[in-house]
């Protein structure tokens, strides 16, 4: 008995992988793959989610789509021959598009346009052909566009403008300053030869005030110098307006 399986078990070894092979290909006639890797995308820029049977084979006659997990969410629906808008979950009517030119090989694409914050996690795509479904998990990971600055550099981009605002007013100033600057003594001193036969006049306890009024609109320009007199007394003061200079 032993010699007769010994024997014949050689012989039959071939037409048991065969019927293997073929029980296996039965069982799985295609398998779904994703990207190996999440795919990023920017907010408000567009996401492509790629997705094709393996082996490749026309899908055109079958059903596609993409759903979110937990609750199945539809995200986008393909099925004969057609897309099925209706069935849309409402955050995703009008944001998607399945790109169809590779579907011969098997291959399809979900673009979602207007990426929100809220489109970042998992997607389920699946390939339906009659009663056999196979499908693949993929991430999507959504991006502020400004991610890369912190936000120390957003409070500097936020002061600088005024920042330099007040730098600018400062050497404006510095500047007027310094063209002004040995212009002034020099006038005062020309008014005081002007109005120095006053001096012997006055009250030994008076205060002379020279107020130099400039045009408007010119800084370069000399002005007038308003001149006047106040004097005390140990009961009363008085003020003398003594005049204009140019």
């Amino acid at each position: 008995m032993a010699s007769f399986l010994s024997s014949s078990l050689p012989s039959c070894l071939p037409s048991l992988l065969l019927l293997l092979q073929l029980s296996s290909s039965s069982a799985g006639q295609f398998r779904v793959m994703g990207p190996g890797q999440p795919i990023r995308a920017l907010v408000g820029d567009e996401a492509e989610l790629p997705c094709r049977i393996s082996p490749g084979k026309n899908a055109t006659g079958m059903e596609v789509g993409w759903y979110r997990p937990p609750f199945s969410r539809v995200v986008h629906l393909y099925r004969n021959g057609k897309d099925q808008d209706e069935e849309q979950a409402p955050e995703y009517r009008g944001r998607t598009e399945l790109l169809k030119e590779t579907i011969g090989e098997g291959k399809v694409t979900l673009r979602i346009r207007n990426v929100r914050f809220s489109d970042e996690g998992g997607f389920t795509c699946f390939f339906r052909d009659h009663s056999y479904q196979e499908e693949a998990a993929m991430e999507l990971k959504v991006e502020d566009p400004f991610y890369w600055v912190s936000p120390g550099v957003l409070v500097l981009i936020a002061v600088l403008p005024g920042l330099l605002l007040q730098v600018t007013v400062g050497l404006v100033f510095l500047c007027l300053q310094r063209r002004l600057r040995g212009k002034i003594p020099a006038e005062i001193e020309n008014l005081h030869r002007t109005f120095g036969k006053f001096w012997g006049t006055q009250h030994p306890r008076s205060a002379w005030c020279f107020t130099r009024l400039l045009l408007p609109g010119d800084v370069r320009t000399p002005g007038f110098w308003l001149v006047s007199s106040l004097s005390c007394s140990f009961f009363e003061c008085h003020h003398t307006h003594l005049g204009w200079v140019r």
